[in-house]
């Protein structure tokens, strides 16, 4: 032992070794979800044995989902977790959100409501305040950009409603979606939700944009306004 109670150096390498291993030889098939946050947590802390910050933060968050939902500011509330491992994990919902768009920045991957949901679902699931986010696609429903239009819950202002025109028309697109998550983990829309979304649909149409859609992202479901009949 190089402290007491953790493994020597050379015990912890090849713990580590193994993992990789595995991982490398069956994916993550060949390992728990405690061992999978094990392994990516050895590459932020080289020196340190990473198992029982594994065990803790899938304890703290209540799930692997939970752990790579959370923010590099709520991570680092959790004893053992610096700034180094924080971030690695906080990079993940990025990442997988550029995996979505697909090696050419306008694939068309809007082309259908279950692919807005899954891109949308991406960055907004598991968040712990509410967020709007928009996308912007050209006549072919390309994705042109998306963006964070709104942290916190939105006023149905004519100030708020212009500032969503005016991201469509900065950035010449013929359509957009937008979509929030509810932190409560229920989609199910409000009479805000509902309010926000006709005076949205209404500014759309004076400028001749499409207004495709309007998400609600919960914990396993989601709401569509225009499934829904409301656009």
């Amino acid at each position: 032992m190089d402290v007491e109670g953790t493994p020597d150096r050379s015990t912890r390498a090849g713990h580590r070794s193994r993992l990789r291993a595995r991982f490398r030889a069956v994916g993550d098939a060949g390992l728990a979800e405690h061992e999978l946050l094990e392994l990516l947590l050895t590459y932020a802390i080289p020196r340190r044995d990473t198992k029982g910050l594994a065990k803790a933060l899938l304890s703290h968050f209540r799930s692997l989902a939970g752990v790579l939902e959370a923010d590099a500011e709520t991570l680092e509330n959790v004893p053992g977790v610096g700034p180094a491992a924080a971030t690695l994990i906080a990079l993940i919902r990025p990442l997988s959100a550029h995996l979505l768009l697909g090696k050419k920045p306008d694939r068309a991957i809007l082309k259908s409501s279950e692919a807005a949901v899954t891109f949308f679902r991406v960055r907004l699931k598991g968040l712990k305040n509410e967020e709007i986010h928009g996308a912007f696609v050209d006549a072919k429903n390309r994705l042109i950009a998306a963006e964070c239009l709104q942290k916190g819950v939105a006023d149905q202002s004519s100030v708020y409603v212009r500032h969503i025109i005016e991201r469509a028309l900065a950035h010449k697109a013929s359509g957009f979606l937008l979509a929030h998550n509810h932190p409560s983990g229920d989609p199910a829309p409000s009479a805000h939700d509902r309010d926000l979304t006709l005076a949205v649909k209404a500014a759309a149409g004076a400028v001749g944009i499409r207004f495709l859609d309007h998400l609600i992202i919960g914990d396993n479901a989601h709401y569509s306004f225009r499934g829904g009949g409301d656009i």
